[in-house]
């Protein structure tokens, strides 16, 4: 029987990972943010299959202070086709902020969603 995840669960991993994953850009350590990442992929296909459930997780990481978090939570919510304009407008921002690799992250996630009307997590 499997186990069900909570909304709180799932944002708490979220935030656990995708701070790992912001340190390690940072300090070039890509093997401990490749390991990471898996685990949110795993995180998106959970949310993938719960309409309901992703947009209760991914509205409240919008605010989030990390800019790492706010540019993952608008990358999945284009992906799902939720949130698209508050996404968009998250993107557009961090895109401008010139911090390193996340402003280019957020500005080549928008280029790929506008050339192809959608856009792929994994």
């Amino acid at each position: 029987m499997k186990k069900t995840v909570t909304s709180a669960e799932i944002k708490s991993q979220y935030l656990k990972s995708l701070s790992i994953i912001e340190k390690s850009n940072l300090e070039s350590e890509y093997r401990i943010g490749n390991k990471e990442g898996k685990k949110i992929i795993n995180l998106f296909k959970i949310l993938e299959k719960d309409n309901e459930l992703a947009i209760e997780v991914l509205a409240s990481l919008f605010e989030n202070e990390s800019v790492k978090v706010r540019n993952c939570a608008a990358a999945h919510c284009l992906a799902l086709g939720i949130f698209e304009e508050q996404a968009v407008d998250v993107l557009e921002k961090i895109s401008k902020l010139n911090m390193r690799i996340f402003s280019l992250e957020a500005e080549m996630t928008l280029k790929v969603w506008r050339e192809q009307g959608f856009l792929k997590v994994y």
